[in-house]
């Protein structure tokens, strides 16, 4: 979440939803150490378009910002490995999926608190933050926390259920609307042939990849 947020702070929305594909070929190769899976020919033809479109879309990146990539970097390897861990419990320990669910968040929660109690005045500025008051915040932010439960749920049966590459490629699906409507929403996106192009190559390897895993 940490990374996730830093990188929408530092990267146009296309951009960052494009890089996030570099996730799928950490999945895969994580996959294939950790649980000997082997993806088909058609399956890694369609992770290439998708990183090569990224690689494309990135060479023509004309707000191209160091930090906003090297977080990136970091939120694709944590996702990879939450994905395959996620999966190998599952499967290892036979443990039902709401306990599986339950330790990962609270791990989690563990996680963001240590780091909150960590950062000189994180405590303060959570304590005295202005809008504690707000009742349509409290309400909005207590029901983003809802859906986010129910989001971690939804991703753990997919994972369960099929694979951590495939969460993470339909992650990225969901996306597609999202690089378009970034294109015209929000004033960072700078236009330019080359990361156009890139991103439509990338798209287009989602839906290879789509095409490949649900008809077999």
């Amino acid at each position: 979440i940490l990374t996730g947020l830093s990188a929408t702070q530092n990267l146009s929305l296309p951009m960052m939803v494009l890089l996030r594909r570099a996730s799928i070929l950490m999945t895969m190769l994580l996959e294939k150490w950790m649980l000997n899976s082997q993806p088909s020919k058609t399956v890694q033809l369609s992770v290439g378009l998708m990183l090569g479109g990224a690689f494309v879309a990135a060479l023509g990146d004309l707000s191209f910002n160091m930090k906003g990539y090297i977080v990136i970097f970091f939120n694709d390897l944590f996702t990879a490995l939450n994905g395959v861990i996620l999966k190998r419990t599952s499967e290892e320990y036979k443990k039902s999926k709401m306990t599986v669910l339950y330790l990962n968040s609270l791990l989690s929660a563990i996680g963001v608190f240590i780091v909150i109690m960590l950062v000189p005045g994180e405590v303060d500025r959570v304590q005295n933050f202005d809008l504690w008051s707000n009742t349509s915040f409290v309400t909005h932010f207590m029901f983003a926390s809802l859906m986010g439960s129910v989001l971690n749920l939804a991703i753990f049966l997919c994972t369960s259920t099929n694979s951590a590459l495939t969460t993470t490629v339909v992650g990225c699906l969901k996306n597609v609307l999202t690089s378009y409507i970034g294109m015209f929403v929000g004033g960072d996106y700078i236009f330019s042939l080359l990361s156009f192009v890139g991103i439509n190559l990338s798209i287009a390897g989602s839906f290879v990849y789509a095409r490949a895993t649900f008809k077999g």
